[in-house]
């Protein structure tokens, strides 16, 4: 726990200015009002559920999000020279690309169509395969863009750092989870947790009952893998390759805008979240630590929810 707090704190020391962090702070508060007072982003991209254009505007809402956070961060840390570079062009767009195509991919209720699903297995089969797709919509294309941009390999986007310590993460998840259960407590909680919920999948299926839960929850941690390669991975520690430290700080942005649609409250803690994690990830060249957090997390909230369910 102390190294990370040294790394946040050292990271702290040497980026933050009052004119640059509260630019970034208000051009992410005008994002959030924009979309919960006024505009539901969400809401209107969904209506182009089903069609291609969808993904496209996924990419404007990520793309105004992330160049926001760049060119901030550009003009106050004074790295103009950085948008003449060809690899942060590359790797920022071709980055974007697969977070847009992965956020609007809009064939999967088409490819389900191909198959003749019980109706009572639906809703399951389509959650495990959102996100057994998004594993590869965002997994190959990302290393396919970084061989392209002819990025460094040893790095591998964070999977192979060496000597990374997990020990410290597992503490910090052990620290969190008092703060889970109190939160289990909070009414809107139930409304959202657990995201698995009771069905009859097993029976259709013939298999043992815990069965469907296990692959349900696999691949809803696997979703969280995916987001951890692509914003802790691709644009922290690849894009760290042009842009040094300052590619926190666009990560951050668009991370926040990726969880419009969620409670506003999510949405704010994403803000911290996304900046920790990124911080750690750039000091220590790897994504574990935020793996085994965020899977942590979620994994967390749901056994928290289904024990109020079962005790309460």
């Amino acid at each position: 726990m102390k190294k990370l707090w040294v790394l946040l704190k050292y990271h702290f020391l040497g980026d933050f200015s009052w004119p640059y962090y509260l630019s970034v702070a208000l051009f992410l508060v005008s994002g959030i009002i924009i979309n919960y007072f006024w505009i539901d982003l969400e809401t209107v991209i969904d209506r182009s559920n089903g069609r291609p254009i969808r993904m496209v505007w996924y990419f404007l809402l990520y793309g105004i999000a992330y160049f926001g956070g760049l060119l901030l961060t550009v003009f106050f840390q004074k790295r103009s020279r950085v948008l003449h570079m060809k690899k942060l062009w590359v790797l920022s767009l071709g980055g974007l690309a697969v977070l847009a195509i992965s956020s609007g991919f809009p064939y999967l209720t088409l490819i389900l169509e191909w198959f003749d699903f019980d109706i009572h297995i639906y809703s399951w089969v389509f959650s495990v395969s959102v996100n057994a797709i998004n594993a590869a919509l965002v997994c190959l294309p990302l290393f396919l863009i970084y061989q392209f941009a002819r990025a460094s390999k040893g790095e591998r986007l964070g999977l192979s750092p060496k000597g990374y310590d997990v020990k410290p993460y597992f503490v910090l998840l052990l620290l969190l989870l008092p703060l889970i259960g109190i939160a289990s407590f909070e009414s809107g909680f139930s409304r959202s947790y657990p995201v698995y919920q009771s069905n009859s999948v097993a029976e259709v299926l013939n298999t043992p009952s815990w069965l469907p839960m296990v692959t349900f929850e696999f691949f809803y941690g696997m979703d969280f893998f995916n987001v951890e390669l692509l914003f802790r991975g691709f644009l922290v520690i690849g894009l760290s390759q042009v842009l040094g430290k300052d590619a926190i700080m666009p990560m951050v942005t668009t991370y926040c805008f990726l969880h419009f649609g969620k409670p506003i409250g999510e949405t704010i803690s994403s803000i911290i979240g996304g900046y920790v994690l990124g911080v750690f990830a750039f000091y220590t060249r790897g994504i574990w630590g935020g793996v085994i957090i965020h899977i942590g997390i979620a994994w967390a909230m749901e056994l928290a929810a289904y024990l109020q369910k079962v005790f309460l």
